[in-house]
């Protein structure tokens, strides 16, 4: 029971996070236009095209500011269309420098200075410095890279080229004839425009896409997820919102643990045997009880003869000493058992050991003497006769 009262209050506690981890998520974001417009491109490798700017055709109005339209021409090419100055193919947007590059037109040229900020949100800037060739010769001459012929100006006998001023240099010099190098004009045409509003700066920096809160009205607003996931502000909150309440699910997933562990070891423990419960008493220290010598005297012995004749002539060899008897050896029989043993070797036994070093019977009367502890010396005697 105690167990699954604790799984119940983890499912709880986990459920509770998850809620409240879904609610931060769909509640402390606001909910913009941006929010359901997703960035194009009119081709894989061309600008992207996401507010304030938006490209006719393939995002809703509410997705961009008034004056801010984009299209894509045949060539695939992103188009900038201004009042009274014409179309500009975009070459690059740069969100955060709120500027805009374009291509600049040469045939028809771009009447740049046609178009007036009164109607348009852009003010040119960004000027580049162009060198134009008036070459006489054949106009059907050979142009390579980077200078690109202005068939608009260029006639019969002769042909004019154009090239960015930084990028000619004397290797492009020497591609050109002689007659090219001797008529060239210099000038400055712009290649960027640049805008103010609406401003974004906010959303730019904290890696946002800027958007409409209300269209009605123009409020502008951050989205909540960043241009790369969420906001710095959102993977904060999700970090704590995850973070705070993972490590109280790591406490309560060991705790339950624990407890599942001592539940486990109360019930082995309650279920196990009953085994009587027995004192041992402490044993006495052992003792040895050997003869007194008038006992071992009182023990017959036999001196051999020459023919060394045995009362067992199996047993020729004592017990004690592990040597065989020899006429003359002086030889004690133990009455309780008759087994005999060379007398110095059974007399030293029996002083410490009062049972037969072979049967271990004890002979009659060896309780007569007071019994005394074994000493070390004692034990270690007893041990060597009795292996």
């Amino acid at each position: 029971m105690a167990t699954q009262t604790l799984i119940m209050e983890i499912l709880t506690l986990l459920s509770s996070t998850l809620f409240i981890i879904f609610f931060f998520i769909t509640h402390t974001q606001t909910v913009l236009c941006v929010d359901i417009c997703e960035p194009v491109t009119c081709n894989p490798t061309g600008p992207v095209i996401r507010f304030p700017f938006r490209l006719i055709g393939k995002q809703p109005r509410q997705c961009g500011y008034p004056g801010f339209d984009l299209s894509c021409n045949n060539n695939t090419q992103l188009l900038l269309h201004l009042p009274f100055a014409g179309d500009f193919v975009v070459t690059h947007i740069n969100y955060v420098k709120h500027n805009i590059l374009f291509k600049p037109e040469f045939c028809p040229p771009n009447t740049i200075q046609a178009f007036s900020p009164v109607v348009s949100p852009f003010v040119a800037e960004l000027l580049t410095e162009y060198t134009f060739f008036n070459c006489s010769m054949d106009r059907f001459f050979p142009v390579a890279e980077p200078f690109e012929t202005l068939e608009c100006f260029s006639r019969v006998n002769y042909t004019v080229l154009v090239v960015q001023s930084r990028l000619f240099d004397g290797v492009a010099d020497r591609r050109l004839p002689e007659s090219c190098r001797n008529d060239t004009i210099t000038g400055t045409i712009p290649v960027g425009f640049k805008w103010d509003l609406p401003v974004c700066d906010k959303c730019e920096a904290e890696n946002r896409t800027c958007g409409f809160k209300n269209v009605d009205t123009m409020e502008l607003g951050c989205s909540g997820a960043s241009k790369s996931g969420l906001s710095n502000a959102g993977k904060v909150g999700l970090g704590v919102g995850v973070g705070i309440p993972g490590l109280v699910l790591l406490f309560f997933i060991a705790k339950y643990v624990r407890r599942k562990r001592d539940y486990r070891t109360d019930v082995e423990r309650h279920n196990s045997p009953s085994l009587p419960t027995t004192t041992i008493a402490p044993q006495p220290p052992a003792f040895v009880t050997g003869l007194d010598k008038l006992t071992i005297d009182s023990y017959p012995m036999t001196v051999l003869g020459a023919s060394k004749r045995l009362p067992k002539p199996s047993d020729s060899t004592c017990a004690i000493c592990l040597s065989e008897y020899q006429p003359k050896d002086a030889i004690r029989t133990v009455p309780a058992c008759n087994h005999y043993f060379h007398s110095s070797c059974i007399d030293e036994w029996l002083k410490i050991n009062a049972t037969c070093p072979v049967c271990r019977n004890s002979p009659e009367g060896s309780f007569s003497r007071a019994a005394t502890p074994m000493s070390s010396s004692s034990s270690s005697s007893n041990s060597y006769f009795s292996s």
